[in-house]
């Protein structure tokens, strides 16, 4: 997309919302700007699945390019986008001229924000242009996670309860989580660590949640199928409910019995999706098939097409899984996860879907645990995509194995003595990951 096409686009949006506050409804001055957005930005969408414009620290960013001057040269658009506390409008294919009309007639309107903006959104059936809005009192990663935690126990609860969950929270911490991972993916990422033993449900849940938005982000999808992405990934495993607890926390082989109970639970969870208030048909579908794998082997034995997104909680489920110390397993690191799951491509998983997720998590995922070569211990915190074998890390003990007081952080490209030996595990050198990036998290908004 070239900068003139990017600036005629602004320019059009700009004079749309000048126009609204200088004629009436319906006058030529106002028509004219509107029916340009639309066909400019019909056009951009020929070559591309969406176009977003995004506010970042009070300039424009579009596609990822900072927008110089902004501020003067289309202030009524940033005006409008700061009434409506509006931080990225997306355009999706498939938008029609009344879609574009009616959102500028939103944006520039009285200003709407958190659900009352959401409401006039669902009642002029705006579905291919998206309004992303900054949460009020904006929480750090910690916070949401947490929440996000509570929103699946809150569904579970209510399933045993023999009620219908309501979709509301859920897509409410979807659409958060899926903001911190447009904004801040490593951070959120790191949570993806907490393995609680005793909430492995409830955790693994959000792990996969944040896993799918991760990869779904990564594969370039619009801005709906990343959201049933994240909800797919977080409701997944709910149809689990309506098995025993003991025999999901049983030790050791199931009888045949009992693993056709457990082989139940994605159809179990499809028809309580199915049931849900504003649940994409999506989004059913991948909790439905998502243990059915890519050579259409696996459970449940189902007649219906299985869409190819749902690779993306399979391969998401596979790697928390892995990587989670279970009753019947013990956990293996990030980078031997992630070596099994290579060697079952073809099989288990889809060789492109599994590509993306392999370069999106890097050569050493966040959490992986290092020996460098001068002694120390680190943590893997970010990748560096453009040296994979160079992550950065906060080295986190000494040569002599002692716990520092405050953890460094080093980006190993820039220090040739810190290269990696060797992988550790957490376990044995006694380091519970899930502390460890919980403190990240607080730190960070510290």
């Amino acid at each position: 997309m070239s900068i003139l096409d990017t600036e005629n686009i602004l320019k059009s949006i700009n004079a749309s919302l000048k126009s609204k506050k200088l004629y009436p409804v319906g006058h030529p001055a106002t028509i004219a700007p509107l029916k340009k957005t639309f066909e400019q930005v019909t056009e951009t969408l020929q070559n591309q699945k969406s176009f977003a414009l995004a506010i970042v620290n009070e300039a424009l960013v579009v596609e990822d390019d900072l927008i110089e001057d902004s501020e003067q040269l289309y202030p009524d658009l940033l005006e409008h986008m700061a009434a409506m506390n509006i931080d990225a409008i997306i355009f999706e294919n498939g938008l029609s001229e009344k879609e574009v009309n009616d959102a500028i007639d939103i944006i520039g309107g009285e200003p709407l924000q958190g659900d009352k903006l959401q409401q006039q959104i669902d009642a002029m059936a705006i579905t291919h242009i998206l309004l992303k809005t900054i949460p009020v009192g904006k929480r750090n990663v910690l916070e949401i996670y947490n929440d996000a935690v509570g929103a699946i126990v809150e569904v579970m609860d209510e399933i045993r309860m023999g009620n219908i969950p309501r979709s509301e929270p859920v897509n409410s911490i979807v659409d958060e989580m899926t903001t911190t991972v447009f904004e801040d993916e490593n951070a959120i990422m790191g949570l993806t660590m907490i393995k609680n033993y005793d909430n492995y449900l409830f955790n693994h849940s959000v792990n996969v949640s944040i896993l799918c938005l991760s990869l779904a982000k990564a594969m370039g999808l619009t801005q709906k199928e990343i959201h049933c992405a994240g909800v797919a990934g977080l409701l997944h495993d709910i149809g689990k409910t309506g098995v025993s607890e003991d025999i999901i926390r049983k030790p050791g082989g199931l009888s045949s019995e009992e693993w056709e109970k457990v082989k139940q639970h994605p159809t179990m969870g499809s028809k309580i999706i199915n049931k849900m208030e504003k649940m994409d048909a999506l989004i059913e579908n991948m909790v439905l098939t998502h243990h059915v794998k890519y050579d259409h082997s696996g459970y449940p034995n189902t007649e219906n097409k299985v869409h190819p997104l749902t690779q993306i909680v399979t391969i998401s489920d596979a790697y928390d899984a892995l990587t989670t110390l279970r009753v019947y397993q013990k956990p293996q690191d990030p980078v031997e996860a992630v070596k099994l799951m290579m060697t079952l491509s073809g099989r288990h998983f889809d060789p492109e879907t599994l590509k993306t997720f392999v370069n999106m998590v890097g050569l050493y995922p966040v959490g992986t645990m290092l020996r460098l070569a001068t002694g120390e211990s680190a943590i893997v915190i970010r990748g560096n995509p453009d040296n994979p074998p160079c992550p950065v890390v906060k080295v986190i003990q000494n040569e002599d194995g002692n716990t520092l007081d405050d953890p460094i952080e080093i980006d190993l490209r820039e220090d040739e003595q810190r290269r990696i030996v060797a992988t550790i595990n957490p376990a044995t050198a006694n380091v519970e990951l899930s502390r460890f990036f919980e403190n990240e998290a607080k730190e960070s908004e510290s």
